[in-house]
């Protein structure tokens, strides 16, 4: 009887095996209460072909990161801390969440086209240690994203000037201050500027920082960040936004006597191909000398505040 019984069971298991579901490669077998047994593609599927190798062939039927963004999933090779650095932003290549010709705005909150990337501002002063205020005035909601330091419900960074050249806020010394915004495209001015290649974009701007007698130290860490941070495509318009345009657009009040503030915003719009005024732009070529609303420098102050800033069109 035991031995019919052990026949039976071996019997009905053999039979529900045989029965069960075979999955061709590069797919897995899977059960559900509600469809039953299933064959899904694989996460990782086993190779068709010796590792390394890439043929037409392939076990997944598409690839699942197909529409993932392009900071997220990259194809080619890259050491562990470039797919890191790739998830956030902004990240090893690009200023923020990148569409040419410039930032995905849907994944940021607020309101404006113009996105203001990593404005600083530094301050040269002939006091050793002096109390300030820097307030950002405007009557109507801003949109900023980020701040360093961290900037309270009254959008006033307050403390000291130290040195002759940093800041204190809450006893934590800076370099300069630092914000990223998004301003309206309506208050920016597209008819001065200069179109050139991106090297050639960057020297422009290094040499206009300098003619407004940006510090040594304001005009390093610009070339440091921007050098990598501007995405690598052949040629750029830029648009220089100075006092004349910042102004109304972000008004910022300073409480600190015989002072002076400079504010240059590089707006920059990348080109793939060989600049053409014949095809037309999105932008308007620039067709007027940008030095004619540049800032006047030549009267030095007790307290200079300088601000530099590079932005990009958001779609």
């Amino acid at each position: 009887m035991k031995k019919l019984l052990f026949f039976f069971i071996l019997f009905s298991f053999h039979s529900k095996a045989s029965s069960m579901m075979d999955c061709p490669m590069g797919m897995m077998r899977v059960w559900t209460q509600t469809i039953g047994t299933q064959c899904v593609p694989r996460f990782n599927s086993e190779p068709m072909m010796p590792q390394g190798c890439f043929g037409p062939l392939s076990p997944m039927p598409q690839n699942p990161f197909s529409y993932f963004p392009y900071q997220l999933y990259q194809p080619n090779y890259q050491p562990w801390w470039a797919y890191q650095g790739n998830m956030h932003y902004p990240n090893m290549h690009y200023p923020g969440p990148w569409n040419y010709p410039g930032i995905q705005q849907h994944h940021y909150p607020g309101n404006g086209q113009i996105f203001a990337a990593k404005p600083n501002v530094y301050v040269d002063s002939i006091h050793k240690n002096k109390k300030f205020n820097f307030k950002f005035s405007s009557t109507e909601k801003l949109s900023f994203l980020a701040t360093t330091p961290l900037l309270p419900k009254s959008q006033i960074w307050s403390g000291k000037l130290i040195g002759s050249d940093k800041f204190e806020v809450d006893e934590i010394a800076y370099d300069y201050l630092f914000y990223d915004i998004r301003l309206p495209k309506e208050k920016m001015q597209f008819e001065k500027g200069v179109c050139t290649t991106r090297n050639e974009a960057i020297d422009w701007m290094l040499k206009d920082l300098k003619e407004m007698k940006f510090s040594a130290l304001s005009i390093q860490d610009f070339e440091e960040h921007w050098r990598v941070k501007i995405p690598d495509y052949s040629y750029y318009c830029i648009y220089p936004q100075y006092n004349a345009q910042l102004d109304p657009a972000l008004p910022v009040a300073i409480d600190v006597d015989q002072h002076i503030f400079v504010r240059a915003l590089y707006v920059l719009v990348p080109h793939k191909d060989e600049l053409d005024a014949s095809k037309g732009s999105d932008i308007p070529f620039p067709t007027k000398d940008p030095s004619e609303i540049r800032p006047d420098t030549k009267i030095k102050r007790e307290i200079e505040f300088r601000e530099w800033g590079v932005a990009f069109l958001g779609y």
